[in-house]
């Protein structure tokens, strides 16, 4: 039996959300166990919510759409940082990444490929598999696209 190599460049995804958080922390702890950079990526969602096409229709909306946007970027943005911060404070070197996409998974695999992470590291939301399949689980599309090993964690 061959013993599989050390992790050279790790991956987490992170939203903020009790998942992520959770992928967030199993990452770190393996980064340090081999002595990886991490690599954390905050993805900001793209595209109007069907909430926000309806909301499109009154007057003055566009403002609040604006907004709205702009808010959850800084909040995002806000969360990486602190993320990183504590990642650097146990010592790890940390590289982060906040990207725009439509499709979240679409946007760690890019990234991914970029940093040739040789595991990613990310949250379940979903507890069942038919509401993941309602909903598309971005776990599951990353685990099924990855060149690099998947760690999914619940």
């Amino acid at each position: 039996m061959s013993e599989h190599p050390p992790y050279t460049r790790i991956l987490v995804a992170t939203g903020g959300a009790p998942h992520s958080q959770v992928a967030v922390q199993r990452a770190t702890r393996l980064a340090r166990h081999f002595g990886a950079p991490l690599h954390v990526i905050t993805v900001v969602p793209q595209g109007a919510t069907p909430l926000m096409n309806a909301a499109l229709a009154v007057p003055g909306a566009e403002t609040l759409e604006l907004q709205a946007k702009t808010d959850e970027y800084a909040a995002l943005e806000a969360h990486l940082r602190r993320t990183a911060e504590d990642a650097r404070a146990q010592g790890l070197e940390v590289t982060e990444h906040l990207v725009p996409a439509l499709k979240a998974a679409d946007a760690i695999l890019a990234v991914a490929a970029e940093v040739q992470a040789d595991l990613i590291v990310l949250g379940r939301k979903h507890r069942s598999a038919w509401s993941a399949a309602l909903a598309g689980s971005v776990s599951d599309m990353v685990s099924h696209a990855a060149v690099a090993d998947v760690l999914v964690v619940r």
